[in-house]
């Protein structure tokens, strides 16, 4: 079992996901030096909802696409929209590079990692209007801590999901997890890799009480 998604390289593998531009090289240098192993980390390029408005959206379009081309094992990420007050003043920068790395992902045929605080209503109706268009790439929603009534939506148009510690230890984390496929629901540490055997355990646990 591999870490879907991670913003720290790890001895147990996974998905390792950009915040920013700038973190690119980093984050392609890491997942370099684990090439081959059991540990191996696949990079995800990609600009974090919070740094959307520090970004230059043609530069980024232009450079993502020659980063895909570059690396042909990465992912695309970490992206995505968040609505809370504190973010909320740069949607529009947000929707533009959302739109920048969904399209890059459908090109390259790439997974594209998603990051979404109250706006998953939102980006469902985005995605359900490229599944109309054939334009959907495989979409990756992390840290996913909506209602099944949600997850089903979205479970509809292919998307899997990601749960860390934190979203596995709400009380309400049998009533949103229970019923998503085990084959659409993954372990994911974020900031803390130290947390990944909690993390497992919790979700094995959580496994064993389906009926």
């Amino acid at each position: 079992m591999k870490d879907y998604h991670t913003h720290k390289a790890a001895s147990h593998g996974g998905y390792l996901c950009a915040v920013t531009r700038a973190d690119w090289a980093r984050v392609a240098a890491e997942a370099a030096e684990t090439a081959g192993t059991a540990g191996e980390m696949i990079p995800c390029f990609g600009v974090h909802p919070w740094h959307a408005h520090e970004a230059d959206a043609a530069e980024l379009a232009f450079e993502l696409d020659e980063w895909l081309s570059r690396y042909p094992q990465a992912c695309v990420g970490e992206s995505g929209l968040d609505a809370s007050p504190a973010h909320a003043g740069t949607l529009e920068a947000q929707r533009l590079l959302l739109h920048i790395h969904l399209g890059a992902a459908f090109r390259h045929e790439r997974m594209v990692q998603l990051h979404g605080v109250q706006a998953w209503g939102e980006l469902l109706e985005l995605l359900r209007e490229r599944e109309r268009c054939g334009t959907l790439p495989q979409v990756l929603l992390h840290a996913w801590n909506g209602p099944h009534e949600l997850a089903r939506e979205f479970l509809k148009l292919g998307v899997i999901f990601s749960v860390g510690l934190r979203e596995l230890s709400h009380s309400k984390a049998a009533e949103r997890y229970a019923r998503i496929p085990e084959n659409r629901l993954f372990p994911e540490t974020d900031d803390h890799p130290e947390h990944w055997g909690r993390t497992l355990a919790l979700l094995r646990l959580l496994r064993g009480n389906l009926v």
